[in-house]
Parts: structure tokens; C-alpha cells; sequence
């Protein structure tokens, strides 16, 4: 993917949100699919992850692009999205990806395609990474509905990935089984990118709207819960 040079006086910033173990059922209505602006209290764990208990997994990739006072929000909004869809990539390794529009259509992706697809989603409404039998049922308006699918495909080892509406572009969700969080900082470590901010933290520690946007309030002293790679 193409290096960008970052402008001066403006700094990307990189977000990655992560939870493991976590059950597929916190997730919120497609109405407000961003868990980090709600504050609402956690059910007990072992309600939500099922009588299987498999150790799933999830990551929120977001980012800010600040300039000079003006900012613009979301992963793909970024002046360098390489300083996340680059470790990602790395982090998928040899894995198959596919993609999923919501006519149903299921295409098998290069590389570069998968690359690109990230940085730009498109009509994409999922991408998968592995077997992926029955991704086209994981999505739809009534995310809640497509949990069984959803699950169906982690249970199989396959990732699924969700792009994510923001204020200027998209975000990206991130499903797997745990563990999930350590491969994908170090992937993040193996591929740094200059100039750009690039921070991780517990999708717990950031609930609500202030703690997400913690770039623009805390950058230059972060919260001891946030680590910057």
C-alpha cells in the first residue's frame, strides 16, 4: 500500500479497541453500532458468551486525522490508512479473503484487493477471513438476528471483519476467536509508520463518548489505560 507523508501541523491517530473474552450479544442495534458510545452496564459474561463458552474475540479499529484545530473521523478518513490496513493485513497472514456485498454476492479477494477494500469498503457489507460458508447471513439491517451466523463462522476459525459507519468514512469491526489482542499489537509493532499515532486499548476502559475520543483531549498525556505502539 502506497506510504502517504503526513502534512505538517497534522497528525493521524489510530485506535484500536479490543475485548477478549467477550460474548457476541453485546453487541448494539444497527441503529447505533459504535459500543463506545454507550455507557450501559455489562450482562454477566457467562449469559452472553452461551453454554459452549468459546473464547471469542473482537477488535474496534477507528482513527482521527487532526489538523490544525479541524479533524475528520474515521479509519478510512485517516491521510495514512496504512498505519492500520498494513499490520491487519500482516496480522491476516496467508488466510483467504472474502467479501460479501448485501445482494449476497460472495468474492474471493486478492491481497492487494483485500488491501484496498479496507481503505475504501465500498458496497462491502463484511469481510471474511477463512472459510466463508455462510457470511451473506452474518449481515443484514437486524445485526442482532445474524448473531447465530456470526457465531457459525468464528466456531470455524474464519474472522469476520464489518465496516463500520463514522463521521467521515468508516471503521472497521473486527471478530475472531481469542486470543485476539496480542497478534494484532504485534503486527502493529512490526510495521510502524512515521508520524502517525497509533494507540491501543480495552474496549471497557473507553465505554462512552469522552473516552473514545480521548485524542482529542489527552493525546499528549494519555490515561494510563491507553498504550501507544
Amino acid at each position: 500500500m502506497e506510504s502517504h507523508s503526513a502534512i505538517p501541523g497534522s497528525v493521524d491517530v489510530v485506535k484500536v479497541f479490543t475485548e477478549e473474552p467477550v460474548g457476541l450479544d453485546t453487541l448494539v442495534p444497527d441503529a447505533e453500532p459504535d459500543a463506545r458510545r454507550r455507557d450501559a452496564p455489562m450482562a454477566p459474561l457467562e449469559a452472553l458468551l452461551g453454554q459452549d463458552n468459546r473464547p471469542y474475540a473482537r477488535a474496534y479499529i477507528s482513527g482521527t486525522h487532526l489538523h490544525d484545530g479541524d479533524r475528520r473521523v474515521g479509519a478510512t478518513a485517516l491521510d495514512a490508512p496504512e498505519a492500520w490496513v498494513t499490520p491487519l493485513a500482516a496480522w491476516a497472514g496467508a488466510s483467504a479473503w472474502w467479501s460479501v456485498d448485501a445482494s449476497g454476492d460472495l468474492r474471493r479477494l486478492t491481497r492487494d484487493d483485500a488491501v484496498a477494500a479496507l481503505a475504501a469498503p465500498g458496497p462491502i457489507e463484511a469481510m471474511a477471513l477463512g472459510d466463508p460458508t455462510g457470511l451473506a447471513d452474518a449481515v443484514g439491517e437486524e445485526r442482532r438476528d445474524r448473531l447465530p451466523a456470526l457465531r457459525a463462522l468464528l466456531d470455524r476459525g474464519t474472522a469476520v471483519l464489518f465496516p463500520e459507519p463514522a463521521f467521515d468514512g468508516h471503521d472497521w469491526s473486527l471478530f475472531a476467536l481469542a486470543p485476539l489482542r496480542d497478534a494484532l499489537a504485534d503486527a502493529f509493532r512490526q510495521h510502524p509508520v512515521p508520524g502517525v499515532r497509533r494507540l491501543f486499548a480495552p474496549f471497557q476502559r473507553a465505554r462512552g463518548e469522552h473516552k473514545f475520543y480521548l485524542e482529542q483531549w489527552s493525546l499528549d498525556d494519555l490515561p494510563a489505560w491507553a498504550e501507544e505502539l
